[in-house]
């Protein structure tokens, strides 16, 4: 007669039910004084009457706390490459970053140092007898016109948004003497604010009720030499207003600074 087929989950609860078995079954002990075997569930040794519970709970504590500092130092001793490799890597990121920060700047700089390069030009000759003041408003507006061609040349070539509509001069700085002096025939060279504009707009009226127009476009820096007829402009690019930051920046060229200051 065959013998009947293996029944897999049988022989899994018989393993299950072993092994229950030999957990609960009480363990042999041998007395930490006299090593006789104790069978017996007691807490004294059968044979000379020594505690068994007292050194076994004392080393038992020792090996745990043995094992449980052995594993901090292993985790310790695992972690510490960890970190320091990512200090190294966040370091490492901060220089590049700043690598990449001071060539952008640098590129910025000769950019805008190209880009305010001093222009000059012959402007007309003075006429004889003229009013020296009609002779230096002619001046004023050839600069203005030779402005906004050189930002039509700089929009050309893509250095420039917007269509250039044309230029407006004003006398710079805005203050007293500079306007006493744009109306004194001896006043030898002045410099002036130009705008080479995109588009106009109404601007709030002037403190007499005068009517302004206001100028969205590309500042210039000109400086006339009325005797000589001659003109110098450059472009400049502001620096950023309070709570911003350019790039980079660089100085107004000399050439086109206030004639008698800084600039």
């Amino acid at each position: 007669m065959s013998e009947p087929p293996d029944d897999p989950w049988e022989r899994a609860r018989a393993t299950q039910q072993a092994d229950v078995a030999a957990a609960l079954a009480r363990r042999e002990r041998r007395c930490p004084a006299c090593g006789a075997p104790q069978r017996a569930g007691g807490r004294t040794c059968v044979e000379c009457g020594a505690d068994l519970t007292a050194r076994d709970s004392g080393r038992g504590w020792r090996r745990n706390a043995l094992i449980a500092g052995i594993a901090v130092a292993v985790v310790a001793a695992a972690a510490f490459p960890l970190i320091s490799s990512l200090r190294e890597d966040a370091a490492g990121e901060r220089a590049r970053a700043a690598q990449r920060q001071a060539a952008l700047e640098r590129q910025e700089r000769a950019r805008l140092r190209e880009d305010a390069r001093p222009v000059r030009a012959e402007g007309p000759p003075p006429r004889a007898a003229a009013d020296p003041l009609a002779h230096r408003g002619r001046l004023v507006a050839r600069g203005a016109e030779l402005i906004a061609a050189d930002a039509r040349r700089r929009a050309a070539a893509g250095r420039l948004d917007g269509t250039i509509r044309g230029a407006s001069c004003d006398p710079f700085p805005t203050t007293e003497a500079r306007q006493a002096a744009e109306q004194d025939p001896g006043t030898a060279r002045g410099r002036y604010e130009c705008v080479a504009y995109t588009s106009k707009f109404a601007a709030p009226e002037g403190q007499d009720g005068e009517q302004r127009t206001g100028l969205f476009g590309y500042p210039y820096w000109l400086v006339l030499d009325y005797e000589r007829s001659a003109l110098v402009w450059c472009k400049v690019t502001p620096r950023a207003g309070e709570g911003g930051r350019s790039l980079a920046s660089v100085p107004v060229p000399v050439p086109c600074r206030d004639p008698s200051g800084p600039g």
